[in-house]
């Protein structure tokens, strides 16, 4: 039986020695080495989509932790066996004798449709990688490396030359987006109530390309910045089988000068690389608030959870003709199953059966009609070693505009999340 199996796993393992604080202090090293060596990693292209071609790109709305299979949903979540990055107060959930490693990557199938072209695309990219623990008693700590905007396209036009009937034809392609390494902090004020903050150096480049025959233009936009942003839950039991949590984030909206370089090259080679005055642009202000119901009863879990996410982007200006900034407004809703949380006797009575949907309006909004994005999630949580997980979720989803002959993009997103928790510190003893 599987309760059988776990206790014999903790049973032969009351011989190993704990982990000493320099044995953590190392491993802490390591990790922040690890994310110091990724920035070909993290720069790497994490779409196909012709939508990010417009503003800083495709922002990332998925956090792709553990609830990916629950629409996302994590403002109003707390527990203390994952890291949530919907709100850096959940992470006085994690237990004070566990260490959490957490890994996300994700593959996405799309099509890309217009009335007469369809295009079909494939991208396999990094989308997280964290560790927490508990500092102190009141005090939890994580810090991580994510993706904030993705850009890459690549699309071909023709344009008549001036005075004559012949065509040239014109390549359009971009790469790069924005990246988050971030420190995220909770305090426990008292029992159920805590307070986050998150500590983020946003950076990356972004670059636009345009190649005729004979002559390369291309554009170059550097981001640097740091940034912070708050969260509060509050968790309360009502009797014995229910609890209930609710949380709320906020960010303020700060200016943010993006370094623009114009590079145009020939056959003859470098004709200007110029560095033109940077470009002011804005970390919008943003709030969310989320809630979550835990039903507990006969060893069976249930838990629903539902978020709201607003960005204020109306306050940039778009330097397109046709595109303008507009409020971004993320819905999300999950339910999550668990058959015997308490003492599963078989394996398939452990896992963790997810569902959830979402629905996003963007922040670009093209010719007066915004980009919108709808999808439906199912996932499972896979248990082994003690409380570690690999979480397996399918998203199913389409991203358009309103307007007629516009693209119009569907995928099928499959993430895999490796949840690896060890715990620290414990002091066996067996009768």
């Amino acid at each position: 039986m599987w309760y059988t199996m776990i206790k014999h796993k903790i049973i032969t393992s009351v011989h190993r020695k704990p982990v000493t604080h320099a044995a953590k202090a190392i491993r802490l090293l390591l990790f922040l080495t690890v994310l110091l060596f990724l920035p070909d990693v993290a720069a790497q292209n994490s779409t196909s989509s012709p939508f990010s071609i417009l503003g800083i790109g495709e922002i990332e709305t998925r956090d792709f932790g553990r609830t990916v299979g629950m629409g996302n949903v994590g403002i109003g979540l707390q527990s203390e066996n994952f890291l949530n990055r919907r709100n850096p107060a959940a992470l006085s959930g994690i237990d004070t004798l566990r260490f959490i490693l957490d890994v996300s990557a994700a593959i996405k199938f799309s099509e890309f449709a217009t009335r007469t072209q369809s295009q079909r695309t494939t991208d396999f990219n990094f989308k997280n990688l964290a560790v927490g623990v508990r500092v102190a008693k009141k005090w939890t700590s994580s810090v991580g490396l994510s993706p904030y905007s993705n850009v890459g396209y690549h699309l071909k036009d023709q344009d008549n030359i001036e005075g004559s009937d012949v065509h040239r034809e014109i390549d359009f392609s971009g790469n790069g987006g924005i990246n988050k390494f971030y420190w995220a902090n909770a305090y426990e004020l008292f029992r159920g109530f805590s307070l986050g903050v998150t500590s983020s150096y946003m950076f990356g480049n972004i670059t636009h390309k345009e190649d005729e025959e004979i002559i390369s233009d291309v554009h170059t936009y550097n981001v640097n910045k740091i940034y912070f942003d708050f969260g509060a839950q509050y968790s309360h039991r009502f009797g014995q089988f229910t609890n209930v949590t609710v949380g709320g984030i906020y960010g303020y909206e700060s200016d943010m000068a993006i370094q623009h370089t114009q590079t145009i090259t020939s056959n003859t080679g470098i004709d200007r690389n110029q560095r033109w005055p940077d470009i002011k642009s804005y970390v919008p202000e943003s709030y969310g608030a989320g809630f979550s119901v835990t039903r507990s009863k006969k060893a069976a879990e249930w838990v629903l959870a539902a978020d709201y996410q607003f960005r204020k982007w109306s306050v940039d200006r778009s330097r397109h003709k046709t595109l303008t900034y507009t409020d971004s407004h993320l819905y999300s809703v999950g339910l999550q199953f668990t058959p015997n949380k308490q003492r599963p006797e078989n394996y398939w009575q452990a896992l963790r059966f997810q569902a959830g949907a979402s629905y996003y309006q963007s922040y670009l909004k093209v010719n007066g009609y915004q980009l919108e994005d709808y999808s439906v999630s199912l996932g499972v949580g896979l248990p082994f070693r003690n409380l570690s997980y690999v979480n397996i979720a399918v998203n199913a989803g389409e991203s358009r505009t309103g307007q007629r002959g516009g693209i119009n993009e569907r995928y099928i997103l499959l993430s895999v999340n490796l949840s690896l928790i060890e715990r620290w510190f414990a002091k066996y003893q067996w009768d």
